[in-house]
């Protein structure tokens, strides 16, 4: 895993988001049938997304440390992504409640990620930025690396990370605990 001051901003968020998980799991606030395993379910889908990019940026940087900032701006962003994702799962869950009808879609993590990306509406955007400070901090920082961004500059790194076997190994983690996870969901 990177070193700690090579990401302060994005594990910052996951910290708190990890202590939210971890608050809600102490009894605090209890989310119990299909959402608990919904959440759950994408929230260990979205670790094991995490482990992947961190390999992926340990990857890219091996052969092209002239690159470094990009690469990292990259992968941050990619992390920032994956606390917008859990902020925005676990605001769901707490307006829609633990109805087992409102999660009886949910049967694959890439139906939860779609609904979490493609289908938040502008009213859920509103609520949540103005219920979360630290949401509209992630948002804020997206904005900040999306504008930094040189993608063209990535092209070779990332081309060249895919053929190295720690990369090859955590993609095959990635896809045998998504398929596991998938499974899950479906029951």
């Amino acid at each position: 895993m990177p070193n700690a001051d090579t990401r302060p901003l994005c594990l910052a968020f996951h910290k708190a988001v990890s202590h939210d998980n971890a608050h809600r799991e102490s009894g605090a606030v209890k989310t119990s049938g299909r959402a608990g395993l919904v959440e759950e379910v994408f929230f260990r889908y979205l670790d094991v997304r995490r482990t992947f990019n961190f390999a992926l940026e340990r990857c890219a940087l091996k052969g092209w440390p002239d690159r470094s900032a990009a690469i990292r701006n990259a992968t941050q962003l990619q992390e920032l992504f994956f606390s917008q994702l859990s902020a925005r799962l676990t605001h769901l869950v707490l307006q829609e409640g633990s109805d087992d009808v409102n999660w009886l879609d949910y049967t694959k993590t890439f139906k939860v990620h779609e609904r979490l990306q493609d289908r938040w509406s502008e009213h859920e955007e509103q609520t949540l930025r103005l219920s979360d400070p630290a949401y509209s901090q992630i948002e804020s920082e997206i904005s900040k690396r999306e504008a930094a961004a040189d993608p063209e500059i990535l092209i070779e790194p990332f081309n060249m990370a895919k053929r190295d076997p720690e990369l090859i190994a955590a993609s095959h983690e990635l896809n045998d605990t998504t398929f596991a996870l998938d499974r899950k969901l479906a029951l």
